[in-house]
């Protein structure tokens, strides 16, 4: 009845509460640095000339524009 008033359990109850912290830190730390998003995040990128071809597609821009910026693409 009175065993939450045992130091020993109060002790057990904070290692728990401490694990639990320690465990939801390391996996944020893991998924968010250098885990899963930065694994996807490089596999999905597109070339500048790539997206430089999307715009020309789209008509964001004309192909005069499309033509100098692939020239500097290409010096670089």
């Amino acid at each position: 009845m009175f065993w939450w008033f045992n130091p020993f359990t109060w002790l057990i109850f904070f290692c728990v509460i401490g694990v639990a912290v320690y465990l939801i830190i390391k996996y944020e730390l893991v998924v968010t640095s250098k885990g899963v998003r930065k694994r996807f995040e490089t596999e999905t990128k597109e070339s500048a000339l790539e997206i430089l071809e999307k715009r020309l597609a789209r008509g964001e821009i004309t192909g005069e524009e499309f033509e100098m910026i692939k020239k500097k693409l290409e010096e670089t």
